[in-house]
Formats: structure tokens, sequence, C-alpha cells
């Protein structure tokens, strides 16, 4: 019976991991919105450069949750983001215009002081495996111990 419940509740753990990592990605940022006025397209030209205020959570442009055009005819989409920077190109602008574009990002909260916690925050996701792995072992060698 102690086995059974074992796996229910490591079920139940593998069921609720999404959610941690969810949470965990949560505690470790936050979201940012900067606006760029009179951002300019060339003739031909559909990429433009934006300068974020703060670095990109993980250094990812799979952190940008958004990006808006006050120009109709802009289709604006995520394009390449350079760490040292700041620099996110933003891609599909209309051509030899001018708008402003709304950035919203997520980026890193646990700076400074706070930069152990987001450490442990990190490798959480692996102690929990471990965990479960162990848990596991544990309950088979308890399963089969109790078969002798």
């Amino acid at each position: 019976m102690k086995v059974v419940m074992t796996i229910i509740g490591v079920i139940v753990v593998l069921l609720m991991f999404g959610l941690l990592l969810g949470g965990i990605t949560q505690a470790q940022t936050d979201e940012r919105t900067d606006s760029f006025g009179a951002v300019v397209t060339g003739g031909g030209v559909t990429t433009a450069n934006v300068v974020l205020v703060a670095d990109l959570y993980q250094n990812s442009n799979l952190n940008v949750t958004s990006i808006t055009s006050d120009l109709g005819t802009d289709v604006p989409i995520v394009g390449t983001y350079t760490a040292n920077t700041h620099t996110l190109q933003v891609n599909g602008l209309t051509a030899a215009q001018t708008r402003t574009l709304t950035v919203i990002y997520q980026y890193d909260v646990l700076t400074g002081d706070k930069a152990p916690v987001g450490t442990f925050l990190g490798f959480l996701p692996l102690l929990i495996v471990i965990a479960v792995v162990v848990i596991v072992i544990a309950a088979l060698v308890m399963a089969f111990k109790n078969n002798r």
C-alpha cells in the first residue's frame, strides 16, 4: 500500500511540475514596457533596432511578450537580440515610414544581493527531479523487499 501511495504522490508531483516552473519564472521576472517614438525605416528597409532599458530575461528574445506599432501596415515581430548592448531587432515593419513601437518583455528582478535566490530557483526543478527519482527507486526497493 505504501508503494501505491508513493507512486500516486510521484504522479501528482509530475502533474504539478508545469505549475512549479511557471511559478519559478514569475518569481524571477517582472514585465516591463518600453516605448520608442520616431522609429524610422528607410526605403526598402523593413527592420529597425531598439535599445531596451533592461536586459531580457536569460538574454532570450523568447521573453519578449509583445511588440506593437502605431502604424497599421506594420506587422512587428521579434528579431535578434544583442545582450551586451540591449539591442532588439524588430522585423516586419513597413519600409520608408515613421512609427512608435511598444515592446513588452520579461526582465530578471533577482539581481545584486538577490542573485543567489535566482540561482537556487534555477536549480530547484533539477532538485525536484532528483528527489522524484530517488523516491521511485526507494519505492521499488521496498516493494521487492516486502515480496521476499
